[in-house]
């Protein structure tokens, strides 16, 4: 199977993954991986997300319990299956037709 078809398999699979993770399970490099996972993100099949969890403090002094004021987050990019890919999805109509006022 051809390395971009692969990447579709995995996040198809996954439904979700970094492009580490692919990278890693593909034996290819990280830069392949995201130059593969953008031309998905073209075709409209793929979208990038930002996923993590809030940094641990190290105990919260603050008396708040689980309300620390530490906002910080460590986020990874992963990619997110979206279906298709076979069409590029480029068309979107408005919800309410827009229309021109002369000033």
């Amino acid at each position: 199977m051809k390395p971009l078809f692969a990447v579709r398999e995995i996040l198809q699979k996954q439904g979700m993954a970094s492009a580490s993770q692919i990278a890693a399970e593909l034996k290819l490099s990280v830069g392949l991986a995201e130059d593969m996972l953008a031309y998905w993100q073209r075709r409209g099949a793929a979208e990038q997300v930002a996923v993590g969890t809030r940094k641990s403090c190290g105990g919260c002094r603050s008396g708040g319990g689980d309300r620390c004021g530490n906002t910080s987050a460590s986020f990874v990019h992963a990619y997110r299956w979206c279906g298709g890919g076979e069409k590029a999805v480029t068309t979107a109509q408005p919800a309410v037709p827009l229309t021109w006022h002369q000033p």
